[in-house]
């Protein structure tokens, strides 16, 4: 089996500097380079449970998502944990759907001794990562902000990107703009919707109480709303959906109603690229930095790992406007129908 003095004589470089390496520490990029190139040539592996007992630490991240159905959730996790794997750091994955209060999943990472907790912390399990503060485990909040100073902060700034959607939306003349909106209990959601407000309000636009829906995040309640807005007397002109479950949801409901994006109903949808692209026309989507956010999160890892005590950081990012064609005019579409 292969050792660091093996290393150290296929890279000639010195154990100290190895030693930085596997326990994380910053090394000089052409040496990094050298000893990942011997640690592939010696098919070294490390013996994580030794370096952890002389280290005082396990290496090892703990990550609380609400869901694990969640594909923006899962993708800054994936990225981060490709960020990570270098400085042999691992990821342990928990779900907190469906649990009480004081959150099984919270207490199972701190009994398995992680030295950081990554949280998309719903409503139900803030109050459960306090076991984490009295176990000087840091917490880093991804998306969600529990408005908890004491963690670390990895979001983007959700008014700001409500209020991006909409003025596009009043851009194009529309003013009676369908909202489908998340719950009050999450707060990405309840920011998005506040900068849908504000947006409306700063435009001199009333919102129209029946044209504003509140539901759960997920695919089926996008549909089930965005058929509720079609089948109104009146419907809108224009939908906003604040989230990517919600968005793949209304345009399902948008295709079984036999409708055209753009030309019978405008839309914006939030942070899905991917059906983005399978619409016709293509959909204009709220885009998250989802390399950034995946950055910031794999970089404070790494902070908390070398220095637990430090005071917490805040990292607030911007989403910007992905436009395709699914907007259409309104003064365009109302000459055509005049035309017809």
């Amino acid at each position: 089996m292969a050792t660091y003095k093996d290393i150290q004589r296929r890279t000639g470089l010195s154990l100290a500097t190895i030693s930085k390496y596997f326990n994380g520490k910053n090394v000089l990029e052409a040496n990094r380079a050298a000893i990942e190139q011997a640690v592939l040539e010696l098919n070294y592996r490390l013996n994580a449970v030794a370096s952890n007992l002389r280290s005082g630490t396990s290496r090892t991240v703990g990550v609380l998502l609400p869901s694990l159905e969640n594909g923006f959730h899962m993708s800054i996790v994936a990225r981060a944990e490709r960020l990570l794997r270098p400085s042999g750091i691992s990821v342990i994955v928990s779900s907190t759907e469906d649990e009480a209060p004081d959150s099984r999943a919270v207490d199972s990472l701190i009994g398995r001794m992680v030295d950081v907790i990554v949280a998309v912390p719903a409503l139900e399990v803030i109050g459960a990562l306090d076991a984490a503060t009295a176990a000087k485990v840091p917490v880093i909040c991804v998306d969600w902000d529990p408005g908890q100073p004491e963690f670390d902060l990895v979001t983007i700034d959700n008014e700001a990107a409500g209020r991006l959607a909409t003025r596009h939306l009043l851009d194009h003349g529309h003013r009676r703009i369908g909202l489908i909106g998340g719950t009050d209990t999450i707060p990405s959601a309840r920011g998005r919707v506040q900068g849908f407000s504000n947006a409306l309000e700063q435009a001199g636009v009333r919102p129209e109480h029946a044209l504003l829906t509140s539901v759960p995040l997920t695919v089926e309640h996008g549909r089930a709303a965005m058929h509720a807005l079609l089948s109104l007397d009146d419907r809108p002109s224009a939908v906003f959906a604040v989230n990517a479950e919600l968005t793949i949801g209304a345009v399902i409901a948008i295709n079984e109603s036999g409708l055209r994006l753009a030309h019978d109903i405008s839309m914006v949808g939030f942070d899905n690229s991917d059906i983005a692209q399978l619409t016709q026309p293509r959909l204009t989507v709220v885009a998250q930095p989802i390399d950034e956010l995946a950055a910031a999160v794999a970089q404070l890892v790494l902070v908390r790992l070398e220095n637990p005590d430090a005071a917490p950081q805040h990292h607030r990012f911007s989403a910007k406007l992905a436009i395709g064609s699914s907007v259409g005019d309104v003064k365009m579409r109302t000459l055509t129908k005049r035309s017809l």
